[in-house]
């Protein structure tokens, strides 16, 4: 696994991000037209990120079966509740469909960024894959129902209609793409390497139609909103790793793998979660996984390097 170009341009998903906020602002036109395309272009990033995995990937599944088991648990454990917790302290008195933006950002697999930065850290790669490949086989049930149980009394949650969009934009396109990793190997290969940069431009653009859509609402929010969205992502993240950590070390398991489901846990799928909120709720309930894809890329790095001492 080598990190080149378009690992690098994946990690700057934070500045693309920022870039792209004040050109919506000032021109939310250019973005109207992607509305009827916003799922299908996540499908798509799915796909491609299907298109990456082989049959292999899913070997520590079957040899050491209990690292899975402990990442799963902490990703739907950990990063739901401290989704609620944290909105319920910093969002108290904002909109009510932050919290519910915060706990379906906290209830959604891992992103596939985390699979780059358990590389740079020194982490377990072949985990970090697994359980990002299971994390989408199991999401399209837990993301629904951990959002329904855990919002349901503060905002109305469509659980069927939020685990159809999930079957849509995850599972059927995951599967698809390992097919056609499977029987058109060879042909796949060649175009890998672009994989991460058309995820990232179809992650970037999501971002610009879920802020021209709701630049109104957005400029009308008090500035202590977007405070209030920094800090809760930033707690949510820094609190996700240092969980994650724990719930590994709970169970006895190894440093270089504490690590790697550290990661997994805390790196969420933002552009999932964007797209997710935004179809659930509006483009006001998507703005936390907005946020939480600049943190989480902004921070992310310097986790690696303390992570990468440890290791």
């Amino acid at each position: 696994m080598k990190v080149g170009f378009s690992s690098l341009f994946s990690n700057l998903l934070w500045l693309w991000t920022l870039l792209i906020v004040p050109v919506a602002f000032c021109c939310p036109g250019i973005f109207y037209p992607l509305k009827p395309y916003i799922k299908p272009l996540l499908g798509t990033v799915i796909l491609a990120m299907g298109m990456t995995l082989k049959l292999e990937d899913f070997k520590p599944i079957i040899e050491r079966p209990k690292l899975v088991l402990v990442g799963l648990l902490s990703q739907y454990t950990v990063m739901p509740i401290l989704g609620l917790i944290i909105g319920l302290i910093f969002f108290k008195g904002l909109p009510k469909d932050f919290i519910a933006g915060q706990v379906l950002t906290g209830s959604c697999p891992t992103g596939v960024v985390s699979n780059v930065y358990n590389f740079l850290t020194g982490a377990n790669v072949a985990l970090s894959i697994s359980l990002s490949a299971v994390n989408t086989f199991v999401s399209p049930v837990l993301t629904p129902v951990l959002t329904g149980i855990l919002v349901s009394k503060i905002v109305h949650v469509d659980v069927l209609k939020l685990f159809i969009d999930m079957i849509q934009v995850t599972l059927i396109p995951v599967l698809i793409g390992i097919g056609i990793n499977y029987y058109l190997s060879d042909k796949i290969e060649k175009i890998k390497p672009i994989l991460p940069v058309y995820s990232t431009i179809v992650v970037v653009l999501i971002v610009g139609f879920v802020v021209a859509v709701g630049h109104k609402r957005i400029l009308s929010l008090p500035i202590n909103a977007v405070f209030a969205l920094v800090l809760a992502s930033a707690f949510h993240l820094l609190l996700g790793y240092w969980l994650g950590y724990l719930m590994a070390d709970f169970f006895k398991v190894k440093e270089r793998e504490k690590i790697t489901i550290s990661i997994e846990t805390a790196m969420q799928n933002s552009g999932l979660a964007t797209v997710l909120a935004l179809s659930q709720w509006g483009a006001v309930a998507a703005l936390p996984a907005v946020t939480y894809s600049v943190v989480q890329n902004l921070i992310g790095p310097f986790v690696c390097l303390f992570f990468k001492r440890r290791v």
